[in-house]
């Protein structure tokens, strides 16, 4: 998650639409007023070595841990670790209530996103601790919970607040709707196109995907229920 006192725009970070690589390419253009959460360690690494720059800005005040001590900051603090303002995928109306209606508007909102469908896939694909996963059927039916889970950053009370989308299908494409000159737009362009941060999960052909995709159809509704953004305004549709 980025918001931007530079360029005036709040970058809210779904799950599995490429937002790292997104971050991570917007990095490039970002000054030391800017706040930016955190990527994994290799990322950060990579970042910093490139750009000078990693998470920043995002650490909680003494005064305001006092005043909202959480259960995430108990923990952060076990592992003798300071507590965050925010966490990378933090939904829209965390944002807003540090922010403030006013500052709040005068911001720009930006996401990412993708069909719901491949969006599972992805997540299903995602295995870094190479754990055995069972079926598609199986698992998408004990993690239905993240069927819509990206409406934390895209909604606030049911209402979209998201002022600029980028597509992940048109991810080059749409990066020309963002606030930037054209020598940033072209710096962010150049990076996301040899960017590819958690890639390389992903082992079957698009063949296997469509099977696992037929033999789960029982998530159809739900996905038509909870990704009304994504269905209606959109247009996306299951893939077979």
């Amino acid at each position: 998650m980025i918001i931007s006192e530079k360029y005036k725009f709040i970058f809210l970070k779904p799950y599995k639409v490429a937002g790292s690589s997104v971050e991570f390419a917007l990095s490039s253009i970002l000054s030391d007023q800017d706040l930016i959460t955190y990527l994994s360690k290799d990322e950060e690494n990579k970042r910093q070595n490139l750009f000078k720059i990693g998470e920043q800005n995002n650490r909680k005040k003494f005064f305001d841990l006092l005043r909202d001590f959480s259960k995430q900051n108990k923990r952060d603090l076990q592992k003798l670790k300071w507590p965050k303002l925010f966490h990378p995928h933090c939904s829209a109306l965390e944002v807003k209530t540090f922010m403030g209606d006013r500052r709040w508007r005068d911001f720009k909102k930006i996401s990412v996103i993708r069909n719901p469908w491949d969006y599972l896939l992805s997540f299903y694909h995602w295995n870094p601790g190479q754990a055995k996963r069972p079926p598609f059927k199986q698992w998408v039916f004990e993690n239905r919970h993240l069927i819509g889970q990206n409406n934390y950053q895209y909604k606030i009370n049911g209402t979209c607040i998201i002022d600029i989308f980028l597509t992940f299908e048109n991810l080059q494409k749409d990066i020309d709707k963002l606030p930037l000159s054209d020598g940033e737009l072209q710096k962010v362009k150049t990076l996301l196109s040899t960017t590819f941060l958690k890639s390389g999960f992903r082992k079957q052909g698009r063949k296997a995907e469509i099977e696992f995709l037929k033999s789960a159809d029982f998530i159809d509704k739900a996905i038509e229920g909870f990704c009304d953004i994504e269905i209606g305004t959109f247009g996306y549709k299951r893939p077979y």
